[in-house]
């Protein structure tokens, strides 16, 4: 059986740009998933490197170097969550 080049597969609505994309065909499929938050983990540990940062504020620009430093110098992810809680995150 030879392939007919299609696939489906399911992606978030953020991951689709229509101009980009012009040959994925998007059907909205809201009403079945519930709504999701995307976050971003790395181990207290880990040393940032500039690229580390800069991919965490492209893919959240409410999230400056300043902003993911002080999230890092907290103890708990109780006080993390908290520091985020009034952070009002893009619908798309």
């Amino acid at each position: 059986m030879s392939g007919l080049g299609l696939g489906v597969g399911v992606i978030a609505s953020m991951a689709v740009d229509p101009l980009t994309d012009p040959d994925l065909v998007r059907i909205d499929a809201h009403d079945i998933f519930s709504h999701s938050t995307t976050k971003i983990g790395f181990r207290r540990s880990t040393f940032l490197r500039s690229y580390m940062y800069d991919f965490i504020q492209r893919f959240a620009p409410h999230l400056t170097r300043d902003v993911v430093d002080t999230a890092v110098a907290l103890r708990s992810n109780e006080e993390i969550e908290a520091m985020f809680q009034d952070i009002k995150l893009p619908e798309k």
